[in-house]
This record gives structure tokens, sequence and C-alpha cells, in this order.
């Protein structure tokens, strides 16, 4: 086996082993919903709130929720002002995103960890999972849990140590054939929803979608390619460029539709929005959630039944500046791609970027997610960089303490020890 080969075996496992897309009922850990209150790095550090109760976890892997909240609010010791700025140095209110629509969205760096850990399909196994990419919580590892997560101050999403987003995002790595993993410039996360007054979350409304709620506290799940349906077709997944058009679901599409040395490659990600309202976590992370299904007679969208309430859905957009080694051409003059996912050898045959999918353990202080949700989500506003809609914005979320290029955007992986 020559130096790359070795390089791109070390970064992925058999398919037999890989994780991310699937998993064992044993891979959810007992108490996994273990909620404590957060509290901030500086010195002298505030002291804590008293820990709420854990959340019930059955034997089987089902992590249930305590209310349409989720698990118990995660309160800050600390004032959340202080986690806070005046939006844009004035104090602006953002304008309308869409009539019935409203969005909130942040920038996170691209410098996060990387691990072959997954604690949500592999919890405990460390080093049992294809490489990912980590942006959010710096702490990152096969024992994490929200609560670990709570814990924790420092984020590339919210750079402050009072920071209220303690919330983790993932995607298996993209690795280049020389054994290189390349790391985005940065990530744009959004959750966008309807109003709650809209047609949409109006029951009896012939527009009706489902019940309006918000992210629930603690939830967790995986997105886009399945591992335990590896050839279905892929949901909430894909890659786009700025000089070629449309989303494509694999790399050497992207390359062969126009996408060139100085673009932005994007992998483009979003969770399922329709909740079941029971479950935190589910055996195979993804029961508990599904995506709005659409009636080919009315072309109306609305929650399936079993999966009644519309959340905020979460997006993510991992920004990658294409350079010439990215892709190669045949001699036929069609493009071939020379980056692929860690995960791509789990679908034997697969083309580059074709098992893209993300993870979400969610964590943020219940009182600012309550001002997003009130504000941007509610009243319909275009909220962006972290910008709350009511004059303030949350420190540290509208662009990379870096800047907008990653300086470490190539780096080489080796495991730990």
């Amino acid at each position: 086996m020559d130096n790359s080969k070795k390089a791109w075996a070390a970064l992925t496992l058999p398919l037999a082993t890989l994780g991310c897309g699937g998993g064992s009922v044993a891979s959810t850990a007992t108490g996994s919903g273990e909620v404590v209150a957060i509290v901030p790095t500086p010195t002298p550090s505030p002291s804590p709130t008293t820990t709420p109760p854990p959340v019930a976890a059955t034997p089987a892997g089902y992590i249930l929720a305590k209310s349409l909240d989720g698990a118990e609010d995660l309160s800050a010791s600390f004032d959340i002002g202080l986690g806070l700025q005046a939006a844009w140095g004035t104090g602006q209110i953002p304008g309308n995103y869409e009539a019935d629509e409203g969005a909130f969205r942040f920038i996170c760096g691209g410098d996060g960890k990387l691990a072959k850990d997954d604690p949500v399909v592999y919890f405990n196994q460390p080093g049992a999972s294809h490489l990912h990419q980590v942006w959010g919580n710096s702490l990152f590892d096969a024992r994490t849990t929200p609560s670990d997560l709570a814990k924790n101050a420092v984020t590339n999403c919210n750079d402050t140590a009072y920071s209220l987003n303690r919330s983790s995002y993932w995607m298996p790595a993209l690795v280049h054939e020389s054994g290189e993993v390349l790391k985005p410039d940065l990530v744009m996360v959004y959750y966008k929803r309807k109003i709650s007054s809209s047609a949409y979350c109006t029951p009896g409304n012939p527009k009706f979608a489902g019940t309006c709620v918000g992210i629930p506290s603690q939830i967790r799940f995986i997105f886009g390619w399945d591992s335990k349906n590896p050839t279905a077709p892929v949901k909430g997944a894909s890659w786009y460029c700025t000089t070629a058009h449309g989303h494509h679901a694999n790399l050497d599409d992207a390359f062969n539709a126009g996408c060139t040395a100085g673009a932005d490659l994007i992998a483009d990600t979003g969770a399922p929005n329709c909740w079941d309202g029971k479950h935190l976590d589910t055996p195979d992370h993804r029961s508990h959630m599904s995506y709005i299904v659409t009636d080919p007679h009315t072309a109306i969208g609305r929650c399936p039944s079993t999966h009644p309430y519309l959340i905020p859905q979460q997006q993510n957009k991992a920004q990658f500046r294409v350079t010439e080694d990215m892709y190669g051409t045949r001699p036929d003059g069609t493009k071939y791609s020379r980056v692929r996912l860690s995960s791509d050898g789990m679908l034997p045959g697969a083309k580059a970027g074709a098992t893209l999918h993300a993870d979400y353990m969610e964590a943020w202080v219940t009182a600012a997610k309550k001002l997003w949700v009130d504000n941007c989500i509610e009243k319909a506003l275009n909220c962006s960089g972290g910008d709350l809609g009511n004059g303030k914005q949350l420190i540290g979320a509208a662009q990379p303490a870096y800047g907008w290029r990653n300086p470490n955007a190539r780096v080489s992986w080796s495991p730990p020890g």
C-alpha cells in the first residue's frame, strides 16, 4: 500500500464498524440526558446553580423528553447579558426574512476538533467512528453528553467566556487523496421555522403543517446519508459551489458543473424539522425526527401524524476554498474529485462526497434560545451573525476569530497517543 492509500485508510474504517449514520442500540449511554447548570470559565468563576435531575432513558436506548421543551432548562449561573452586545454596534433591528417565516443565523469557525469519535452513535467507544470535523463546543469525544457541553464555555460559534450556545455539530471530515484533511473556512449555522401565528402553525387551516414549538433542550440526531439504508435517496445533504449552478449529490458532479479553483465549495446539510414530541434520542438516532411530507396532489407539506411538532430546522453550510489539486481531469475532459469524505468508505463504489451527513447535540442556554425564538422566528426577522432580533447580539458569533479564511485549512492528522 502506497503512502497516500495508507493515509486515507487511517481516516476510515471497514463498513461493518464505521459509525455516524447508524449504530447499535447499546451505543446510547444510560443517563446521557443529565443536565447541569452552565458555568462560564473566567476567574473567579461564578457559583453554579442547582443541578436539575437527569432525563429518563430507557434500557432500549430511547431518551425521553420531559415535555415539549425537551429536557430540563439549561440555566446560566451568570447574567446572560454578559454574553451579549449591542447588535452590530448600534442595536439595530433586522428586517423581515419572509412574511410567515423567521431565521436565526450565526458563523462558526472551521478550526474545530478532528476526532474519530461519535458520542451519539458510539458513546463511550473512543476511536470507533470515521474521522469527524467538529464545530461549536470545543469539548468533543466519545463520552460527551449535553451535560458536559453545558459545563464547557469554549466554542467557535460563540467566542466569549460567557457563551450561550454550547451545542455541538459535526460532519465527516473532507480528506485529500494525499491524506491531508481539508478544514472549512467557516460554517454558517441556521435555524428557521414558520411563525406560530401563520397558517402553517394553525390547526384546521388548509396549510397547517404542524404544531409549532422550539428546539427541544438536549435533543440530538443524525441527518443526511444513512448507513443503515446506504442506497436510499439522500435527504437533507448536498454540495454546491459559488462558480457552478445547482445542488449536487456528490463532488464529481459539483466539479463537472463548473466548480473551479478559487471558488467556495459548500457542504449543505439541513435537518428534519418534524419531531415526535416524545424522544430526545432513539436507538437509530433518527426515528424521533422526520422531514415534512408533501402531498403530491395538493403540493401542501405537512409533518406526519407520528411527528406532529414543527421545530426550527437546523441547517449547516460548511464552506471550503477550492484549490486546483482538489480535482482532476480525465482524458475525455470530465472532472473527478481528488477529495472525499471520511465516511465514503462505508458505501462501496460511492462517488466522492456521496455520504454527506451531519450530527447535532443541543446545548443552548434556555433563556438565550428563547430570545431568538421569540424575536427572530416569531417576528419573521432575518437575523444573522448571532443577532437576536431585539437589539442584542451574541458575542463572537458574526465571524471566526481568525477572519474569513482559515489560516490552517489543510492539516495532517493522526490518532492521538
